[in-house]
């Protein structure tokens, strides 16, 4: 009797067991999933590199070391990973080009070149991957690209995604799966010529993210590589949870540990390759156990690689008899750093650039974008490429007639923007000054500010199509000059003119 009790117990356990599988088809219970991930991993990252592949220093004297020497950095740590069988993933954080002459002559085609050679596992869309338009990003440098490009959050108006929004590395030797996915900023349409993202739509990178996570992200080890900049992906780590680590861009900060929030790792490698990042995790059953993460700066200890300097030797010498060549010269030093050139304190060449732009339109006034700004100069022969390196973008300088009641808009907005902010004005004919906390426009010009006049306005048509947000300048102002001729061959123009850049000419301008 027990016997037959035991079997017939059996038996219906058996038939349960075979009746759960049957209802839940590939959906196991939680009770006979396969434990959650464990293993070593190391990510390499970079981010904002900004076409910065060859030695430079920038106007302040900062040196960027290149894709040599981060090449170098990277193959060392692959090597002393694969002896303690670490696995290793390398990740650039977007805005790969924009930013030098070798993004002005080959638009990313190089950097492509590089990143390949450099084994790069993926790379997120930044904004600045559209400044030569979104046609050579998809279908010229796509691809080309031996890595995939990662963005989930830009979809065309149909609905449909643009890039891949995720991979899924699968460990052949391990049960642990490594999701990565991609967010780009949803600001871009901002901060590159709206014509370069038309049809395309941005969506909250938060929502986004909440529904590949809650979706993908089951027992796997989870990598947000994103181009929101340091404090959305603080926000995101909070937001989300179940992302692992991000590894972020479009803020330029350099962590030089990682950020911890809760269970969220943050980490960025400041930009135009000074650094190499390193984020070393012990994953133990879905969890970091234990992390270490580090900034490895590109200095004279580092040896190039010789495959990638010889590269970038051969695309220089492609450039170099227009790069070379002098066509002016300057007896002061023109920063152009970014603390410089993106504040509300008004900047030499900053103020430079927008004068060459009134004069070259025959108008009052002229407005530049600090973020249009990308070098200074320094003393000495000025050559073309100085002038790609401050100049790097496809900017067209335009003239509108603006009433000074917008003028003020435009100012007022310049000046509560956070410093730093690419957004900041530089500005020449436009006399003002804060009092009590309040803007005061004496003269536009030559003439006497009111409210009601219209004044001409020099600016580019980033700016004139709502970069940077300024969507007064192109629903207010009235076009009187479109899409005229290259900002950057009007300031070359200007200095071929001018032969020398001098304090003289500088005193006069912020005097006006």
């Amino acid at each position: 009797m027990i016997t037959n009790v035991i079997r017939k117990t059996f038996r219906n356990m058996i038939t349960f067991f075979v009746l759960a599988l049957v209802l839940t088809g590939n959906n196991m219970p939680l009770w006979a999933k396969e434990s959650p991930c464990s293993l070593k991993l190391t990510i390499i990252y970079m981010n904002d590199t900004h076409g910065h592949y060859s030695p430079a220093k920038d106007s302040n004297g900062v040196l960027g070391a290149g894709f040599a020497k981060a090449a170098t950095v990277m193959e060392r740590i692959r090597k002393a990973c694969d002896l303690e069988g670490r696995t290793t993933l390398t990740l650039l954080a977007g805005d790969m080009f924009t930013g030098t002459a070798y993004s002005a002559v080959f638009k990313g085609k190089l950097g492509v070149r590089l990143m390949n050679a450099m084994k790069f596992s993926a790379m997120s869309v930044g904004n600045h991957e559209f400044d030569y338009d979104q046609s050579n990003l998809i279908k010229t440098l796509r691809p080309a690209m031996k890595f995939p490009l990662l963005s989930a959050n830009i979809r065309y108006a149909d609905g449909n995604l643009v890039f891949k929004p995720y991979v899924i590395e699968k460990l052949p030797d391990k049960k642990c799966r490594i999701l990565i996915f991609g967010l780009t900023t949803e600001n871009t349409p901002e901060l590159t010529h709206p014509r370069n993202v038309k049809g395309l739509v941005f969506a909250d990178p938060t929502n986004v993210a909440r529904e590949i996570v809650e979706k993908h992200g089951k027992d796997k080890f989870v990598i947000a590589l994103t181009h929101l900049g340091v404090e959305k992906d603080k926000k995101l780590g909070l937001l989300c949870p179940g992302i692992d680590v991000i590894i972020g861009g479009h803020s330029h900060t350099a962590l030089f540990e990682p950020v911890k929030l809760d269970d969220t790792l943050v980490c960025q490698a400041g930009a135009y390759s000074q650094y190499v990042g390193r984020l070393d995790v012990d994953v133990k059953d879905g969890s970091i156990e234990h992390y270490k993460g580090q900034l490895i700066k590109l200095d004279g200890t580092i040896e190039e690689d010789p495959r990638i300097r010889s590269t970038l030797q051969k695309y220089s010498s492609k450039m170099a008899p227009f790069f070379s060549e002098t066509i002016g010269s300057s007896d002061i030093a023109l920063e152009g750093s970014l603390s410089a050139v993106r504040s509300s304190t008004p900047n030499p060449l900053g103020i430079l650039v927008a004068y060459v732009m009134a004069k070259a339109v025959n108008a009052e006034a002229g407005l530049i974008n600090g973020g249009a700004i990308r070098d200074g100069l320094k003393i000495g022969p000025i050559t073309n490429r100085d002038i790609y390196g401050v100049l790097p973008f496809q900017n067209l300088v335009t003239k509108v007639a603006l009433t000074g009641s917008d003028i003020e808009s435009v100012l007022r907005r310049s000046l509560e923007l956070p410093e730093r902010s690419g957004g900041k004005l530089q500005t020449y004919g436009l006399r003002h000054e804060i009092s009590g906390g309040e803007l005061q426009i004496k003269e536009v010009g030559s003439k006497p500010f009111r409210r009601e006049d219209y004044y001409s306005v020099a600016l580019t048509d980033f700016l004139l199509a709502g970069g940077d947000g300024y969507t007064t300048l192109g629903a207010r102002g009235k076009t009187i000059v479109p899409d005229g001729a290259p900002l950057i061959q009007i300031f070359s123009d200007f200095i071929k003119d001018k032969k020398e850049i001098n304090q003289n000419l500088l005193d006069s301008l912020v005097k006006r």
